[in-house]
């Protein structure tokens, strides 16, 4: 039976060894008020200190994933912030950004209907991205006269320079189709398939072996490495995982000739 937490505008669900973290603003279209980003940040801190959860997704209650920014509600608090207070309010986005990105787990962004500015942005930082055929996605800040806060970085990564100067530059949308093509998300499903597809391989990652998050946490950071420190980095990485339970368990299935079982060890 699934366990049910609440941070505020969060919704946490926990099946087995996975979560499912949903933002709940459906009438604002899951927008990123200060309420729902501090639940958001106390929901990922608590899985990172959560060792029983081995694997997280995060969504939007229907009918979008996040719509960003809160317009409404972030421009008149700023008016009345001084340069320190508006400074510690830009930097706590940045907080939510680490925790998520950092998390020692495997984390799958179920995408449904629009994730626009700060919300493809939540959506960047997670592991995996699994997008509903309604999706919509938008670097929207330039049309703010703002720049986004995290997606220039994460989209050089993910689908080149070029690519990501084009959706921030343009602040044009892409449909779940051309992400797809591009590379913005690894899958796209029916949107009444998207949560079911979310969590098979939610459950097929939490019962993985400890090197999946090895490799995660390598995935990361190799590519800010010299081919010579990412070498070095990678065959210590690997003693590492020579040392695990799981591995052993890996090779004594091998020589049974049977299907290991993994404990996250």
């Amino acid at each position: 039976m699934a366990e049910k937490k609440e941070f505020g505008s969060v919704i946490v669900t926990r099946k087995n060894n996975f979560v499912t973290i949903s933002m709940n603003r459906p009438e604002k279209l899951n927008a990123l008020s200060p309420d729902l980003s501090e639940g958001l940040l106390k929901a990922f801190k608590e899985q990172a200190h959560n060792a029983d959860v081995r694997a997280v997704i995060l969504t939007g209650a229907a009918p979008s994933f996040s719509a960003g920014g809160d317009v409404r509600e972030d421009i008149d608090p700023l008016k009345t912030m001084s340069v320190n207070e508006f400074n510690q309010y830009l930097f706590s986005f940045a907080e939510l950004y680490r925790q998520i990105y950092r998390l020692e787990k495997p984390v799958i962004a179920a995408i449904n209907g629009h994730a626009l500015g700060a919300g493809m942005e939540l959506a960047l930082l997670c592991d995996i991205r699994i997008a509903a055929d309604n999706m919509k996605m938008g670097e929207l800040f330039v049309r703010m006269g703002l720049v986004p806060e995290i997606g220039m970085y994460l989209l050089s990564r993910i689908v080149g320079p070029g690519r990501a100067k084009l959706l921030c530059m343009t602040g044009d949308m892409v449909d779940a189709k051309e992400a797809e093509r591009i590379g913005l998300v690894e899958q796209v499903v029916p949107l009444d398939e998207l949560i079911p597809t979310a969590e098979k391989l939610a459950s097929r990652l939490a019962n993985g072996p400890a090197s999946t998050i090895i490799i995660k946490k390598a995935i990361n950071e190799l590519s800010e490495m010299t081919m010579e420190a990412s070498t070095d980095y990678s065959i210590r990485l690997q003693f590492q995982a020579t040392r695990t339970e799981d591995h052993r368990e890996a090779v004594n299935a091998w020589l049974e000739k049977r299907h290991p079982v993994f404990k996250g060890n």
